[in-house]
């Protein structure tokens, strides 16, 4: 009988923020897999300036627990006036402004941009005032799509996301020496700054025998257009990309 951990053995690169990857390294540990931490991005506060006071919004979009953060920290904990309600596009989102004391009165079914804003506009009227913190990379199907629903809609930077130029040697010694199994993508901008770092090297074929895993559909089509094929989880959450490597590799699948 197999009593083996679900990933025993298997190394997974993780090259999401530094911030963000110590969580993420966790979470294959514990199922038994080795992390290879290689922060390919770098995640900074911007300088915010709001457009009107926070009282005048009706709701406030976070699409991401560093849009959480860096708001927070951008306006001080606790002063989101109590009657602006709150949506979260996932889970972790929830969680986050959960553990700042916050009430979340909305999420989408799926965590994806298209997802939310179908859904979210069943919540709001016409005309209702939302504040959107994001970051620098932030794609323009959601804001597009409820400005286009007559929502009047706020956008605000509250970081900036920058390729870690710093990377680029250890990631390429990494792959070249095939130490990681499988390469982990958690959003389009890690997949853009790999090939980038990557570029005129022979990284395509170090990376042949890897499994491919993204977190959700739009990483997903990013990862397509520079790998055959790549793993995409049910649920869009770090702990369903796990999941679903699990289920991969018990197949006998290395």
């Amino acid at each position: 009988m197999n009593h083996l951990a679900p990933l025993s053995h298997i190394s997974v690169l993780i090259m999401r923020a530094e911030t963000q990857a110590k969580e993420m390294a966790a979470a294959v540990r514990s199922s038994g897999g080795i992390p290879i931490e290689i922060p390919l991005l770098q995640i900074e506060p911007s300088a915010m300036q709001l457009a009107r006071p926070l009282q005048k919004y009706d709701w406030i979009i976070f699409t991401s627990t560093n849009g959480v953060r860096f708001f927070l920290e951008g306006i001080g904990m606790g002063n989101i006036p109590s009657a602006v309600k709150l949506a979260a596009v996932g889970e972790k989102t929830k969680r986050e402004l959960e553990a700042y004391g916050y009430q979340v009165h909305f999420m989408p079914e799926k965590f994806v941009a298209e997802v939310f804003a179908r859904e979210f506009l069943s919540f709001v009227q016409p005309g209702a005032r939302v504040l959107f913190p994001k970051g620098n990379i932030a794609r323009d199907i959601l804001p597009n799509e409820l400005r286009a629903n007559h929502i009047l809609l706020d956008e605000i930077v509250v970081y900036e996301t920058r390729r870690n130029e710093a990377a680029k040697e250890l990631l390429m010694e990494v792959l070249r020496s095939e130490q990681a199994d499988v390469l982990t993508f958690t959003s389009p901008s890690t997949v853009v700054h790999f090939a980038a770092l990557l570029e005129e090297t022979n990284w395509r074929e170090w990376t042949k025998r890897c499994t491919i895993a993204c977190i959700g559909p739009v990483t997903e089509r990013a990862a397509l257009a520079y790998f055959p094929s790549v793993l995409v989880p049910d649920t869009y959450t770090i702990d369903g990309l796990l999941r679903r490597l699990e289920k991969h590799f018990a197949n006998g699948i290395q």
